[in-house]
């Protein structure tokens, strides 16, 4: 009974929920493998969905429906752990799905040129420093913190530290 509901679902299924099925698992696959807004799985879902109940509409079973369901859920199932299992080993990271370039630059993190000569030049705040603020240095403007936590515009100060593209100073 049980045997013939199951040979019955796959002998008997019409091309569009074969079709829908089918799409909807290659959805799937490729959602687990590409990140972005979830269109494709939510494309897959949708087509799985489509895919049962066109096979309801097309004369499926009960029994029918339920295997379907569960044949659908192990194979997300299987999907997903094949996806954990290689993100654990890192072999996603050499699949060519993968993309291992980053949008910022390679040294994003070091400290800017020209701002590192700025280190122990000193200039005169333009706003009150609450501790930050922004401070002239020759012509130019500068935002900056103040080590000496709250100063008044108008000291002169001295740039004492640089942190990334951030500069510390102090009163001069």
């Amino acid at each position: 009974m049980f045997w013939d509901e199951f040979v019955s679902l796959f002998t008997e299924m019409n091309l569009v929920p074969a079709i829908l099925l089918i799409l909807g698992l290659i959805f799937c696959i490729i959602e687990m493998f590409v990140p972005g807004f979830g269109v494709f799985g939510i494309t897959g879902g949708i087509c799985l969905l489509g895919g049962v109940v066109a096979k309801m509409l097309y004369g499926g079973t009960v029994t029918q429906l339920f295997i379907l369901l569960f044949l659908i859920a192990i194979v997300l199932l299987i999907i997903f752990g094949i996806v954990v299992w290689s993100a654990k080993r890192g072999l996603l990271s050499r699949s060519p799905l993968i993309l291992k370039e980053t949008a910022l630059p390679e040294n994003y993190d070091q400290v800017d040129a020209k701002l590192e000569k700025l280190i122990g030049q000193e200039g005169i705040t333009i706003t009150v420093f609450r501790p930050q603020g922004t401070l002239q240095i020759g012509d130019k403007f500068y935002d900056a913190i103040s080590i000496d936590e709250y100063l008044e515009r108008g000291t002169r100060v001295k740039v004492v530290e640089l942190q990334g593209s951030t500069l510390y100073v102090k009163k001069s």
